[in-house]
């Protein structure tokens, strides 16, 4: 059986035991993703004053709904890149590498033809849907930009998609490390094209553009580099077996109601905004989530690496170590994001007055509904980490229906009584309440068992 060079690596008895190589992979995982989301973060302290400042009140809402759009169009690889990461993090257990190529080939050309098939979709449909009425910025400043700026954006995206898979691919390897490093310079490109674009006087289509293509250059360059690593990935003689697909796909479509059911609640609060209270609220909306979304970004940054680390740990039963790996899971996702969502919620609105000016202020209720929500990420995702690991979908898909479905319904309740902070209210009430819980008590369970 085809062996790849790391194999050894992966024997349960070399290196001191599987157990301490696992730790050192999430250790450098996290040393590594660490800096590159604090990266984010300053891309975005930086970003969203100079985007405020140059594109005005109500165009800067637009760009918020836009923006938004990119985790709805990750949902298009039918959770494809997730289910990847068990599929590789299992058969890297067993040292099979020749059944991981084949899982990770096959699931690179259907995320391809996807990617493709969307991208022609979107050209075809583009003269049917009225992009300034569908964002409520018709009559407006922005309406002009409504269909370009979302076209140049989604295309980006679209382009992005199949290169995910690398770092999917590289995450169930446990070398999410070296994935940081290339999305970092992809963050750092695009900054530095935003600052760029905005000297040249550019659009808003262009500045999407600029802020969208250095992630898919990124993403090529990371995908070379694994290449020239790891040669046994290698698709040989165009080596395309849909059959290895099958299981990849069985799970990842258990990803994607997952996420589909996830999105419904996450993702649409500054689309909810901008047809709810118009752009203007939607700017505040979209700033606020952007801080709070970094957050969420350092916490799972430390988290995610534990997925494929509890995949591989089950696969050879090393149960003591997944105990031991879900209570400080638990302290880190807790602990830390409670102690960020506090320090986030202090420093906010100073920053934002030194960032955009006073004229912008981000309510209270909003802070605080903002900061319960980075605290509860962290507390259902350090168990999510493991139901993941042990591929334990489809408890959390009907815990992420209901959730959801609450959530989305609270969204168009809540605001006519909390104004715009009712549209995180209503997420933090429905998740707090539903997924939480649940998650917990299979997790828990599943150890205990």
């Amino acid at each position: 059986m085809p062996r790849s060079p790391d194999a050894a690596a992966l024997n349960p008895l070399a290196d001191g035991g599987r157990g301490k190589q696992r730790d050192r992979r999430i250790l450098l995982s996290i040393m590594a993703g660490m800096p590159f989301r604090l990266l984010q973060i300053v891309s975005g302290v930086l970003l969203v004053p100079l985007a405020v400042r140059y594109l005005g009140a109500e165009r800067f809402g637009l760009w918020a709904a836009v923006t938004s759009l990119a985790p709805i169009v990750a949902l298009a690889d039918l959770g494809i890149g997730n289910g990847l990461i068990n599929a590789v993090a299992g058969t890297m257990a067993r040292d099979d590498s020749a059944t991981a190529r084949r899982a990770a080939n096959a699931s690179f050309a259907a995320v391809s033809a996807m990617a493709a098939l969307l991208l022609v979709l979107l050209a075809g449909l583009s003269r049917v849907i009225d992009w300034a009425a569908l964002f409520n910025v018709a009559g407006t400043s922005a309406e002009a930009e409504a269909a370009p700026a979302t076209l140049a954006y989604v295309a980006c995206c679209l382009a992005l998609l199949p290169l995910t898979l690398v770092s999917r691919l590289r995450a169930g390897l446990q070398e999410s490390f070296i994935s940081s490093f290339w999305e970092a310079a992809g963050v750092a490109s695009a900054l530095l094209g935003f600052i760029l674009a905005i000297r040249l006087h550019a659009g808003m289509a262009v500045l999407l553009w600029a802020i969208g293509l250095p992630p898919v250059l990124a993403g090529i360059g990371n995908g070379l580099a694994l290449l020239g690593r790891q040669p046994w990935l290698r698709p040989r003689r165009l080596e395309i077996d849909f059959l290895a697909l099958r299981p990849v796909l069985r799970l990842g479509f258990l990803y994607f109601i997952l996420m589909a059911a996830t999105a419904l609640a996450n993702t649409v609060d500054s689309i909810v905004a901008i047809r709810v209270f118009g752009p203007q609220t939607a700017g505040v909306v979209g700033i606020s989530a952007k801080i709070f979304g970094a957050g969420q970004a350092l916490v799972l940054a430390a988290l995610t690496p534990l997925w494929p680390a509890f995949s591989e740990a089950l696969a050879r039963h090393d149960l003591p170590w997944v105990r031991r790996t879900l209570l400080l899971a638990l302290a880190a996702g807790v602990g830390g994001g409670g102690a960020l969502a506090a320090a986030l919620a202090v420093v906010t609105n100073p920053a934002v007055h030194l960032w955009v000016g006073p004229a912008v202020t981000i309510p209270a209720s909003l802070l605080i509904a903002n900061a319960l929500w980075l605290t509860l990420i962290g507390t259902g995702n350090a168990f999510g980490m493991l139901l993941n690991g042990a591929g334990i979908i489809r408890l959390q898909i009907v815990a992420a229906l209901a959730y959801s479905s609450l959530a989305f319904g609270l969204k168009l309740i809540l605001p006519q009584y909390l104004g715009a902070a009712g549209i995180v209210w209503a997420t933090v009430i429905a998740y707090g309440g539903i997924a939480v819980p649940l998650y917990a008590a299979a997790a828990l369970r599943y150890v205990r068992s």
